[in-house]
């Protein structure tokens, strides 16, 4: 088990966990302590099941940054549109999102507002390492800043991402996500999961509110918890870089924003109770929303190419990194009363 770090300030308290470098903020907000980011419900476990999972979900929970982002796949699941999308010299995913969302990160400096943390990459990978801030102001109460510098050995193109997942009540119509503009939503090309899938495979959107289903019907993705047991993803393309979500149960809204530069779209991970097998137990609601510059967070052999069908329409899915210009990206959390 990692020793864990903390912030402690006036708006409420940070704890970092080194494995992933997983932040979970708590704010102090008119008395109440709030917590708007999930966390897993088998983070306690002493099971033999539990020490054979990969970092990322011993423990899963917070918010942490994925470089490479995403996993290992295969172009014959997905529809046919999606078949040319591999790369000829593909940067292999050992690990489900990347090298840092499975392994401890160094502590390199602390103080009272302030925690920085740093993990080197193996010497046959791509990446040199990754830098990590995580900062509060008193003057700011209630935002959190943070900011992430990629260093690399060679100039290659990686996607990327961010890994915020959300905390849902578990009655519905208590969470409405709130997005800023967007060009254009696609549901997930496959089947994320035989039997539980939520969307209409591969099918296009416009609004959170009128997203294709399935079984035909329409789904509001703006209001989880859904009703029924599913796993799927979504993907808005092309965003501005924010996204509100308001909290009706515990009167408040996290606001959340990040550099569309650096990440292009968001990748909707809806975690509702779907995969029935260890550590899930078909217990498990989270709807991740995630800032990525990625397609869907499939192999890097499909997001490094232009031919996919996201990149054809001009919504980068990787990012050029450079050996000499470590690339540096600051995104914010920051929390108000509704």
């Amino acid at each position: 088990m990692s020793e864990n770090y903390k912030i402690i300030w006036t708006g409420g308290e940070i704890e970092i966990d080194p494995l992933g470098c997983k932040m979970v903020p708590t704010f102090n907000l008119n008395g109440k302590n709030i917590k708007p980011l999930h966390e897993a419900g088998w983070l306690n476990d002493k099971s033999e099941e539990f020490n054979m999972l990969p970092g990322i979900l011993q423990n899963l929970k917070g918010e942490f940054p994925c470089v490479p982002f995403g996993i290992n796949s295969s172009v014959e699941e997905l529809t046919q549109d999606w078949k040319p999308s591999y790369s000829e010299e593909p940067y292999i995913v050992n690990e489900p999102h990347g090298y840092s969302s499975n392994k401890k990160w160094k502590l390199m400096d602390l103080q009272s507002h302030k925690a920085e943390f740093k993990i080197d990459y193996p010497e046959k990978d791509f990446v040199n390492f990754l830098k990590r801030t995580i900062e509060v102001d008193d003057d700011e109460p209630y935002k959190i800043n943070c900011s992430l510098e990629i260093s690399v050995k060679e100039d290659c193109d990686l996607p990327i991402g961010l890994h915020p997942m959300l905390r849902i009540p578990q009655d519905t119509n208590k969470v409405k996500i709130l997005t800023g503009n967007f060009k254009f939503g696609l549901n997930y090309p496959g089947l994320v999961l035989k039997d539980k899938t939520l969307g209409a495979i591969g099918k296009e959107f416009n609004r959170l509110e009128n997203v294709e289903g399935f079984s035909g019907n329409i789904i509001d993705l703006s209001s989880p918890p859904f009703k029924g047991n599913y796993e799927d993803l979504f993907q808005l393309c092309g965003v501005d870089g924010n996204v509100t979500v308001e909290n009706y149960e515990e009167n408040y809204k996290l606001d959340f924003q990040w550099d569309p530069l650096h990440f292009a779209s968001v990748l909707m991970w809806v975690s509702n109770n779907g995969r029935t097998e260890y550590p899930w137990n078909s217990n498990h609601i989270t709807m991740g929303f995630e800032p990525i510059t990625s397609a869907f967070g499939l192999s890097t052999h499909i997001s490094t190419n232009s031919k996919n069908p996201i990149a054809k329409r001009n919504i980068p899915t990787s990012i050029k990194l450079f050996k000499n210009k470590p690339l540096k990206t600051e995104y914010s959390f920051s929390i108000s009363k509704l």
